[in-house]
């Protein structure tokens, strides 16, 4: 925290310094919110631009101030600029997923063999291990049973219906997205 100075009318003001580093840290959440409001409402008139402006600040200071700054040290404005990407290859993964299992449903040939695979993962903060962990978990057909350590238990509906977990797109995205892992990981193939 900064040190607390007097001001020439004698309250108490924080130091500028504190301001400043609690700004720099709302700005990255709160364009992501402005963005968000933006795509939601479809409206660019000024006083609706003004509105999603404020009510973006506002948001993500409350949020600052209900976490005290506590925010994962992965989580930067390069993070909140990739996201929409991530989210959109995510999706196409889950409507990948959907397609195999409605397959493996309605066709008697296609194997379900239910199992736990497990693999070790190379990522190794927690937000990147819960991002992974969801995302494997929103795909149809694949549920994180576990996470210890870096080693992560996967059920699925059949083996072949996952890629090298270890080496798989899913985890591949979030190495990306989070910038974390081997520089030849964090590619999007």
């Amino acid at each position: 925290m900064g040190t607390l100075t007097r001001d020439k009318f004698g309250g108490v003001a924080v130091r500028s310094r504190t301001l400043a580093k609690t700004i720099r840290e709302i700005i990255p959440l709160a364009l992501l919110l402005f963005v968000l409001w933006l795509i939601f409402t479809a409206k660019t008139n000024w006083h609706h631009l003004l509105l999603g402006a404020i009510v973006s600040v506002l948001f993500s200071w409350f949020s600052y101030y209900l976490l005290r700054g506590r925010l994962d040290p992965h989580l930067k404005a390069g993070v909140a600029l990739r996201f929409p990407l991530f989210a959109v290859l995510l999706f196409w993964e889950i409507i990948k997923a959907n397609w195999d299992v409605l397959k493996r449903v309605l066709a008697p040939s296609l194997p379900i063999s239910p199992r736990i695979i497990d693999f070790e993962s190379y990522l190794e903060s927690d937000i990147a291990k819960t991002v992974l962990a969801n995302s494997i978990t929103l795909t149809p057909g694949t549920v994180t049973v576990d996470i210890q350590g870096q080693r992560f238990f996967i059920h699925c509906l059949s083996e072949d219906q996952v890629e090298d977990p270890g080496e798989g797109r899913l985890q591949r995205m979030t190495a990306w997205l989070l910038k974390e892992g081997p520089p030849e990981m964090r590619r999007l193939k």
